[in-house]
């Protein structure tokens, strides 16, 4: 008996022992920046922190923009980076310019990780550009941006021509089935970016789609972004604990989505090897990265080398839906709610296709697209105040003491936070930021600037790899809906929250709505 209670003394003591350690760890935690001396932005207490853990209160992307540009406004000048915490995180918001130049392009090899949990053997879809780092990373970046070359973009022009074409022909019937011209401009952009997707990455053109009809991809695209397979306490850890957690075998994609993508491009594929017909679309370039593969590569097998080339395809493919298909739809959105907003620049993008194409002899050619100079600076606006991400996440790799600056330290899996959209609204960088100023990026164009100042693709090695794709998919869209509607704003419901819809009014050109007679001539 007396035994019995040394035993539980001394499990007693371990346990109180175990709680003393966790009290320490997380006042340390709490008090990470003070012990550093770096200007940081205070915990919350520990009752708020608790609640939004057991709640699982996630905040939405604008409030993380509002925080971050609260702490941005509140640090800047105050040195290269500033802390602050999430939940019990201590993590850092860069503030200086050229820390952020180092960060996203001198010393990528160090911040190369976006601190994305991915799991490659238990789900294969985890496995892309996105979430990979490193070494893995890197290879892969190097097979797939030849890929994505500029001068590739006019062999995949007549595929996106096409699905543009299909976007006013979609406008028109919309406009047609309502007795009014107002539209959710949005729905309209998210079906056509989604539409010219499925066809150019996916390969689901015409008579592919009444095997695999577009609202089952669509379905299972949604299912992809913004469903998770687990809740908020276990994605948590999934970022906290990436290592521990593949040991568990843990995976984000919901199981529905991955046998779906991974069949359709793998029955697609299969045709498209069988028959020997060479599609003019980037899945042919995805098929032929394989083919290359295949050759170059060694495996147990050739069986099993071409089931992990085929899962690392459709992961390439997925990619594109989860960095092109709502950022690019939004950007539309946005451009024509810009555009509506201030008519006299939508008159000139307007002028400025017209002419275009009266020196490609009518034409809308993939030259004719290039050549718009004025519609580049109102995309380059619209990114600057409307950034497709608020803020950019990295991790640490290995410690970092920032240059000059021997107090500042990122320490090993750091997690690091640049502030996209505050950044974009400082008005010692972007005098009047509110403003829709194309004419700003009208000048001279200042590369190193623009590395720690603008972000519309993201800086660096690890820039958006399918910049001239989106934005192809961009100058498209905008050239042939100006070139046969007027864009204005609804006046009864002036919508810019994308949430709830960006409500425009549509008139086709040459007609003059009652009322507007004065305004026609």
């Amino acid at each position: 008996m007396q035994n019995m209670w040394i035993i539980f003394l001394i499990i007693g003591l371990l346990v109180l022992g175990l709680l003393v350690l966790l009290i320490i760890a997380a006042r340390y935690q709490r008090d990470y920046w003070r012990y550093l001396n770096i200007p940081h932005e205070r915990p919350k207490k520990l009752w708020p922190i608790f609640r939004q853990i057991m709640t699982q209160t996630l905040s939405t992307e604008a409030m993380k923009a509002n925080h971050y540009t609260a702490i941005y406004q509140k640090f800047k000048g105050s040195g290269p980076f500033c802390g602050f915490y999430a939940l019990l995180q201590p993590r850092a918001l860069i503030l200086d310019r050229e820390l952020i130049r180092q960060i996203m392009i001198k010393d990528f090899w160090n911040f190369n990780d976006r601190g994305l949990y991915c799991n490659q053997k238990s789900d294969p879809l985890s496995g892309d550009l996105y979430a990979l780092r490193g070494e893995s990373w890197k290879e892969m970046r190097q097979k797939l941006d030849p890929s994505l070359e500029g001068d590739r973009m006019s062999w995949l022009y007549g595929c996106l021509y096409g699905e543009a074409a299909e976007l006013l022909l979609n406008v028109n019937s919309t406009l047609m089935s309502q007795p009014h011209s107002t539209v959710h401009i949005q729905k309209i952009m998210r079906r056509y970016v989604l539409s010219a997707l499925a066809k150019c990455v996916f390969g689901l053109d015409a008579q592919q789609r009444l095997t695999y009809p577009l609202e089952d991809f669509e379905q299972m695209t949604e299912m992809a972004l913004n469903s998770h397979k687990h809740g908020y306490l276990m994605n948590l850890m999934m970022i906290r604990f990436p290592n521990f957690c593949r040991m568990l075998r843990m995976r984000r994609t919901p199981k529905p989505a991955e046998d779906y993508f991974i069949n359709l491009l793998t029955k697609i594929v299969e045709q498209r090897e069988t028959s020997g017909v060479r599609q003019q679309d980037y899945l042919q370039l995805l098929i032929e990265v394989k083919a290359l593969e295949l050759i170059t590569h060694q495996y147990e097998s050739d069986k099993e080398l071409s089931f992990h080339l085929q899962n690392e395809l459709t992961a390439h493919a997925v990619v594109f839906l989860k960095a092109g298909y709502e950022q690019t739809a939004n950007t539309l959105s946005y451009a024509l709610y810009e555009l509506a907003l201030h008519p006299e620049l939508q008159t000139r993008v307007r002028e400025e296709v017209k002419k275009a194409i009266e020196r490609h002899e009518g034409n809308i050619s993939y030259e004719c697209i290039q050549s718009l100079t004025f519609m580049g600076q109102v995309i380059n606006e619209t990114l600057r105040m409307h950034p497709i991400t608020p803020y950019i996440l990295r991790r640490t790799l290995n410690d970092y003491a920032v240059p000059d600056h021997p107090k500042y330290i990122l320490v090993k899996e750091l997690f690091l936070i640049i502030p996209t959209h505050a950044i974009h609204h400082d008005p010692d960088i972007y005098p009047d930021p509110e403003e829709f100023k194309p004419d700003r990026w009208s000048g001279p164009r200042d590369s190193l600037q623009e590395q720690g100042t603008w972000f519309g693709f993201g800086v660096g090695a690890r820039s958006c790899i399918g910049i001239q794709f989106a934005q192809l998919q961009l100058r498209l869209a905008l050239a042939l809906l100006l070139s046969e509607y007027e864009f204005t704003l609804n006046s009864r419901k002036p919508l810019v929250d994308l949430e709830d819809g960006i409500a425009l009014t549509l008139m086709p050109l040459g007609v003059i709505e009652p009322g507007n007679e004065e305004r026609a001539v």
